[in-house]
């Protein structure tokens, strides 16, 4: 019986029938080897054509087991594909839930609640004062908020609200930094084993710095976290509290899987009112004005090619109008195929019904609202 060389591979027939067959005639050439150089001269060709093939093949295996340990690993968060945003096994998932808060801890409930009216998708806000060393203690609580809603298979894009010492941030200053990227470097070991942990926000509303700065941060930043999680996406915002006009040109990346996010609360005038001074929505608003402060994310989608999300919306429920509101900044985003996370849910135990920006079910008017809103455009809850 011939001997043959046996490569176990996705491709292992068509690699045995190649690698059996060159044995063969490499066998065929050694046979001639003699005292003549023109056999000799053919068997070292030979030798050499075979280990050519022996390379190619060697090239492609190695390559196809590569693609498949990748895609074994993609079994969490979410990545991207021009401008949609996918989940592991590839479908194109559009963001419709709500902002949770730190400083108003989320309990199961709140998670029930979030699931039963067809969010798939909350962004985790979580509290962080730097001190100059990262102490794990100060996010102990990280772990279990996170798990309320990826055990009922919501998605949860983790991000920290702030992270600023004597007025700078992180981009402005190498020893806080520092602190920074450890605490990161926690959260993501922490979290990156949970499959339904979706991205990974470095940071809220960048602001007090220049559109340079913060760009450049995000250029070193990705590498780092890219080393800890390779496959995850990775949120980016502008300078400057993330309007939209904030997505500039010049704060694209190389990273190839990154969503860019804004927030929208114009006109700021109206959302961010004094009680004592009521301003009226539409009064000398209307809904195109609306849709005009958005117009710059569009912009950066198309011209870029990339997902872009609205990471926050929301109006305070004391504004006169905010269901009016509610409604034209939700059809403008999902007529521009925005996904969207609302601003915010929170259930305040001391006062539930308060009348700022909250959303919860002892809020009966806007939780109504937001419940009608879910349910036109939500088929499937989860989903």
């Amino acid at each position: 019986m011939e001997r043959s060389t046996w490569i176990q591979s996705p491709s292992s027939t068509f690699s045995k029938f190649l690698v059996s067959a060159h044995t063969k005639s490499a066998r065929s050439s050694i046979v001639v080897v003699g005292s003549g150089g023109v056999p000799r001269i053919a068997w070292i060709l030979s030798m050499l054509k075979y280990c050519r093939l022996v390379l190619s093949i060697t090239t492609v295996l190695l390559s196809l087991i590569a693609k498949g340990a990748q895609e074994q690993n993609r079994k969490a968060g979410f990545h991207v594909d021009g401008p949609k945003i996918l989940t592991p096994d590839n479908r194109q998932i559009h963001l419709r839930g709500f902002n949770v808060l730190f400083w108003v801890p989320v309990t199961d409930q709140d998670a029930k609640d979030i699931q039963a009216l067809g969010a798939n998708s909350v962004r985790y806000m979580f509290g962080y004062t730097p001190t100059g060393k990262f102490d794990p203690s100060k996010i102990s609580f990280l772990k279990e908020q996170v798990r309320f809603f990826t055990k009922k298979k919501i998605w949860v894009i983790v991000v920290i609200h702030d992270f600023r010492k004597d007025g700078k941030g992180p981009y402005d200053s190498s020893e806080l930094n520092r602190e920074f990227l450890d605490m990161w470097d926690y959260v993501i070991d922490e979290l990156k084993d949970d499959p339904y942990v979706a991205a990974w926000e470095p940071i809220n509303e960048p602001h007090d710095t220049t559109p340079e700065k913060v760009t450049q941060w995000y250029a070193d930043l990705l590498p780092h976290f890219r080393k800890l999680d390779p496959l995850r996406s990775i949120v980016v915002e502008g300078a400057n509290y993330s309007w939209p006009e904030n997505l500039e040109p010049g704060l694209k990346q190389k990273d190839s899987n990154v969503i860019y996010s804004f927030h929208t609360y114009g006109p700021y005038e109206y959302t961010s009112q004094k009680k004592e001074l009521p301003k009226p929505y539409p009064g000398k608003w209307s809904q195109k004005n609306l849709a005009t402060a958005i117009e710059p994310a569009k912009r950066f989608r198309k011209l870029f090619n990339v997902p872009v999300w609205c990471g926050e919306w929301g109006v305070p429920t004391y504004c006169p109008g905010y269901t009016k509101w509610i409604g034209d900044v939700s059809s403008i985003l999902e007529a521009d195929h925005f996904p969207w996370t609302y601003w915010g849910w929170a259930l305040k135990p001391a006062n539930p019904t308060d009348d700022t920006f909250d959303v919860n079910p002892q809020k009966p008017e806007v939780y109504r609202l937001i419940q009608a809103l879910f349910a036109k455009l939500v088929r499937k809850p989860g989903r």
